[in-house]
């Protein structure tokens, strides 16, 4: 396969539906991990230490359901937005707690409805005009396939908050989701140029299928192309790196083996997560 890219504002150089079989492929696997759970496992803690497992569950259902109206156009999408701009420590706690108390059951129930909906909703979508670029949590304007993305990129943090702490592998491993690797890193560099600090750089990351992934911006609009040659700036494994850019450990400077100006870029994200 040629080299994949993703940009902010055209999204990525293959069919759309290459975005949402990707999600439902994610979905199914959370799905798979918390149908096992007993009731202590819904009540554990997660890696998110204010959450229990549930609350996590619950969240994701809280961005199915904003994926959902965004790609229907529904009016739903206001009870996402009348709490205004998008603040990672607290805006998601006012979604839960705008949202129905739900048994684990009923969460599992509602999750997979919210699956099957997506999945016709985003097939038509992809099958329409492009239409204007969509605002996004980091404060960008994207491509709607490229927002879709940074749904599939939360649920995949958030099943590894959810595996990690009850001491098992995630079963959506970054050597099966490219994207999420390369919507990582096009969200953090997003976040870099808000904050002045555009990317710039070529990172090798383990546990990839396309190991070498480059970061850049053109035009303000940020792109990441994956399975590129050249000399890189920074190594690390894929999970760690992104577990260290949305806010969760290791520290950057472990996950990361970088020269400094390549970490502050991406670091932003961190900081602000």
């Amino acid at each position: 396969m040629s080299d994949l890219i993703l940009t902010e504002k055209r999204g990525l150089n293959a069919v759309p539906e290459t975005i949402g079989a990707t999600l439902q492929h994610q979905r199914s696997n959370l799905l798979r991990l918390v149908t096992q759970l007993d009731p202590a496992g819904w009540t554990a803690k997660s890696r998110c230490t204010a959450w229990s497992v549930h609350d996590v569950v619950r969240h994701v259902v809280n961005v199915a359901e904003l994926h959902v109206a965004l790609l229907s156009g529904s009016p739903q999408i206001e009870r996402f937005l009348r709490h205004g701009p998008f603040l990672p420590a607290t805006t998601p706690l006012l979604w839960l707690a705008d949202s129905p108390e739900q048994s684990p059951e009923e969460t599992v129930q509602t999750l997979t409805a919210l699956m099957e909906r997506e999945r016709e909703l985003f097939q038509a979508r992809a099958a329409e005009p492009e239409g204007p670029l969509m605002p996004a949590p980091s404060g960008r304007q994207l491509h709607w396939s490229t927002l879709s993305l940074h749904i599939l990129w939360d649920a995949w943090i958030h099943e590894r908050d959810v595996a990690l702490a009850l001491g098992l592998k995630p079963e959506s491993r970054a050597e099966d989701f490219p994207l999420v690797t390369m919507y990582g890193l096009l969200l953090a560099g997003g976040v870099g140029v808000l904050a002045g600090n555009p990317p710039a750089a070529t990172l090798v990351l383990r546990d990839t299928i396309k190991s070498r992934y480059e970061i850049g911006v053109a035009e303000d609009d940020v792109f990441v192309v994956a399975g590129v040659d050249g000399d890189a700036q920074g190594h690390g494994a894929a999970g760690e790196v992104l577990d260290s850019l949305s806010g969760r450990e290791p520290d950057l400077a472990q996950a990361l083996t970088a020269p400094g100006p390549v970490r502050a870029s991406l670091g932003v994200l961190r900081r602000v997560m």
